[in-house]
């Protein structure tokens, strides 16, 4: 399975049958789509244009229902997934979705703001990779996804919601990875793609953070 990062909270993961989007960000983020194609879209906040601009991604088109928006388990194209409630900002609906594609599990935490209770949490265990906020403002803070992900304790993550390094024309007004980094007790080599490439063969024996450059930077 191939995950791309489109900067904000946008990603990609295609696999050998269907793609999806999770958290399709309007152009007001300062990240570009550049209209994705996709089997299945996610979103986290309904009511927020930076993670359900579900216009700008080329969705096929069937009687399926392939945009998610809340909790529940769904089965589309042999992508299973599952929508869990956690808190978002103010206390707000946040829905973080569990995703399985070519047998790898896939957690992406949206605009989460706190530790996630129990039962969301024990879905959240679940997962090979997990896509975290991690650069503080209106978003989970450094110090806090530190601790989240200690308790995931997930082979994989991959940061999102910071300031990208480098994007100058991209001013988020978030911290940059590297307070994340330092909160995780961690030097890592900067990025230097916009995907990876992630099989269950692949994944990582220790807890592995592998940062990506913004692909709509």
């Amino acid at each position: 399975m191939d995950i791309a990062w489109y900067g904000h909270a946008a990603f990609r993961l295609r696999g050998r049958e269907a793609a999806v989007v999770m958290d399709p960000c309007s152009p007001e983020t300062g990240f570009r789509l550049n209209r994705p194609s996709a089997d299945i879209v996610t979103v986290s906040r309904e009511h927020d244009s930076s993670h359900n601009w579900v216009e700008g991604v080329t969705l096929e088109s069937s009687g399926l229902q392939r945009t998610l928006d809340a909790p529940g388990e769904y089965e589309i194209k042999r992508v299973l997934a599952t929508g869990v409630r956690t808190l978002g900002a103010d206390g707000t609906r946040n829905i973080s979705f569990v995703v399985t594609i070519d047998e790898v599990i896939v957690a992406h935490l949206g605009d989460l703001q706190e530790m996630p209770e129990r039962a969301a949490m024990e879905e959240l265990q679940r997962a090979d990779v997990v896509l975290l906020p991690c650069g503080g403002g209106s978003h989970l803070s450094p110090q806090a996804a530190a601790g989240v992900a200690a308790v995931i304790a997930a082979p994989l993550v991959i940061p999102m919601l910071y300031q990208p390094e480098g994007a100058e024309d991209v001013h988020t007004g978030l911290e940059p990875l590297s307070v994340f980094l330092q909160e995780m007790g961690l030097t890592v080599e900067p990025p230097s793609d916009n995907h990876i490439n992630v099989t269950r063969s692949s994944l990582p024996s220790a807890p592995t953070v592998a940062p990506l450059l913004a692909r709509g930077a």
